[in-house]
């Protein structure tokens, strides 16, 4: 068979098939806290498959026994934290009483022993210096007029009158004498005389040396057990303060200890309850009514992935685990299809393209910036400003352009199609294909836009809800095109394989009806035509089934029509460009190790293993 070289413009695609789901979901996540064998907890009931719910709907119910079990242990221990924070209260506030009425006696009794030393030797302006105070200035006008300058001045007034008394008496007694002398007194008045004026002499005596020793000594050891009473009282002052801080610190402390450990169980008990509240699943107040309600299944566990996930299906008597997806709620009206890429083909897709919007960074600023003191707290805990990105999330990024247009088929919908775009291809392969692990794929979701109308051009938004989750579609994302016409080939006329090195040939009839084996340079290539861009012209004609003229001795490879290689494994990706890959990949490549055939593949080329050479 014959095939005459033409011009013809050359589309690459990718074809792969994947699972319908919603592109908006909201998943109920199991908040339950792990338990010692990694286990949150069980399912006791669970809302069926598929129903639809209204928003605050009860849709699920978690075993709860042993937190309740937790709350009640816990709450008799919130009792007993409770009675020691008050008993710590209370002594708290006895301790503060009582260090006031020490600090109060120790200050009462510095003020005694300061009035009793100022009542000894207190100072007092006095009116007959008051010239000196003029020019010396007033200290120098201040006379002590306390009670030691009071003893001191009545003394001297005894002493004052035991003189005059002496020279009464004196008198006396001269008198006596010459009384006596002229016989007119006897000599025992005389002598009586003389005993009161030895009386007299002896009280001025007394009285002076009592002076002198208030002078030389009692004002000294007065003054000096006054001050040491007063600096002594000053010091216990001292030392009430600081018994009274040292015991006030240590019932605080004590007090704000029993007040911790108090709000620890609290917020104990408060987390058991919330974890019990956790274990009645409601549907979130903010999904349309008549939502509906699918059971989550992971990566892997689909049709067209393997079983690797260790999550269990959701049923009564399941157990789950912390941060498990058990529920999922889906978004009909917003639709894409999760599906696999092969690792040869990925880097030539490009999602969408988003920036960040920074939404959350200026919601925390607003919160910083907020006057309520309380509000700019919260904006420095973690957990209020994840609360505010999970609200936030879907804002947090913003498109700016779309990814590769892409065409969906349902199977269930085989008389539809539908228009789409590549919304984001993963940057790491896939993990739950072991089945397959010498062959990379890498998960690819592709929006589905809406339908496209009998012309093919005109997209009509979703409407209803024929698109459901988990339906088998088929996406064809255009990959790559020729810029304009160029010669291209059936792929089944190239020959070669890696046993030719980088080289590729097909047979030309030359024009006395014979064939010739011509070494050709190939460019993009898709399911059926590759791009011949050196050693063809436009007329040539070419030998669609070369297998005829090698004979079955030649074991230089050739492909059936269709492009897949005789005696190759199927699974490479179809379809590229052949010119960027090196000798024996891409097409005309080995075939994959083992021979396993990821799903899908570049639409229409021949499978890598026997897809037309490298120019």
């Amino acid at each position: 068979m014959l095939h005459a070289v033409k011009k013809e413009e050359l589309k690459v695609t990718v074809t792969e098939k994947g699972q319908l789901e919603s592109a908006d979901n909201r998943d109920i996540v199991c908040k339950v806290r792990a338990g010692q064998k990694g286990y949150a907890t069980t399912i006791t009931w669970v809302i069926d498959d598929g129903t639809r719910v209204k928003p605050g709907q009860l849709i699920m119910i978690l075993e709860d026994s042993a937190l309740k079990d937790q709350e009640e242990t816990q709450q008799i221990a919130v009792a007993e934290k409770l009675a020691l924070k008050v008993r710590a209260e209370k002594d708290y506030e006895i301790t503060v009483k009582k260090n006031e009425s020490a600090v109060e006696l120790a200050r009462a009794a510095l003020a005694l022993a300061a009035i009793e030393l100022d009542k000894l030797t207190g100072l007092a302006p006095d009116p007959a210096l008051a010239a000196r105070a003029a020019l010396l200035g007033m200290p120098t006008a201040l006379a002590e007029g306390g009670s030691y300058q009071q003893e001191l001045d009545d003394l001297s007034g005894q002493i004052s009158l035991a003189r005059s008394e002496v020279e009464q008496n004196k008198e006396k007694a001269r008198h006596s004498d010459r009384m006596v002398r002229m016989t007119y007194m006897s000599a025992a008045q005389a002598a009586a005389d003389q005993s009161r004026l030895a009386s007299s002499e002896e009280k001025l005596r007394g009285l002076e040396a009592k002076r002198k020793m208030l002078l030389s000594h009692d004002r000294k050891q007065r003054v000096t057990d006054l001050t040491s009473k007063r600096d002594n009282a000053a010091r216990a002052l001292d030392q009430a303060r600081l018994e009274a801080e040292a015991t006030e610190a240590q019932a605080k402390i004590t007090r704000q200890t029993s007040g911790d450990i108090y709000q620890q169980q609290v917020d104990k008990l408060e987390d058991i309850q919330k974890q019990r509240r956790e274990c009645r699943i409601h549907a979130p107040d903010d999904i349309e009514d008549g939502s509906m309600v699918v059971y989550f299944k992971p990566e892997g566990s689909g049709r067209f992935g393997g079983s690797s996930s260790s999550q269990g299906l959701i049923e009564p008597g399941a157990q789950v685990k912390e941060g498990q997806k058990m529920l999922r709620i889906p978004n009909l009206s917003r639709m894409q299809v999760n599906t696999k890429v092969h690792e040869a083909m990925v880097s030539r897709l490009r999602g969408e393209v988003r920036v960040p919007t920074k939404i959350v960074e200026f919601a925390q600023v607003g919160m910083l910036l907020n006057p309520d003191p309380y509000g700019r707290l919260l904006a420095t805990r973690p957990d209020a400003v994840e609360k505010v990105r999970e609200e936030l999330r879907r804002f947090e990024y913003r498109k700016v352009a779309d990814g590769q247009r892409a065409l969906v088929r349902v199977e269930s919908l085989s008389d539809r199609q539908f228009a789409g775009h590549v919304r984001s291809v993963a940057p790491v392969a896939s993990q739950a294909d072991s089945w397959a692990n010498d062959v990379k794929l890498y998960p690819t979701f592709v929006r589905v836009d809406g339908e496209l109308a009998a012309d093919g051009t005109t997209v009509t938004p979703l409407e209803g809800e024929r698109l459901k989750p988990d339906m088998t579609a088929e996406v064809t994302i255009s990959v790559d095109a020729t810029a304009g016409p160029v010669l291209t080939v059936p792929l089944q006329a190239v020959i070669g394989g890696a046993e030719m090195g980088g080289k590729r040939e097909v047979f030309v009839r030359t024009p006395d009806n014979r064939f010739e084996r011509k070494p050709v340079t190939l460019g993009l290539y898709n399911e059926r035509m590759v791009e011949v861009r050196d050693g063809l012209a436009e007329g040539d004609e070419v030998v669609t089934n070369p297998k005829v003229l090698l004979g079955d001795k030649d074991k230089t490879k050739t492909r059936e029509a269709g492009g897949e290689a005789k005696g190759e494994s199927k699974g490479e990706p179809k379809g590229g460009d052949g010119a960027d890959k090196g000798p024996g990949a891409g097409p005309g490549g080995e075939p994959t190790k083992k021979g396993k055939r990821p799903p899908g593949g570049m639409k229409g080329a021949g499978p890598g293993a026997g897809g037309p050479p490298p120019g």
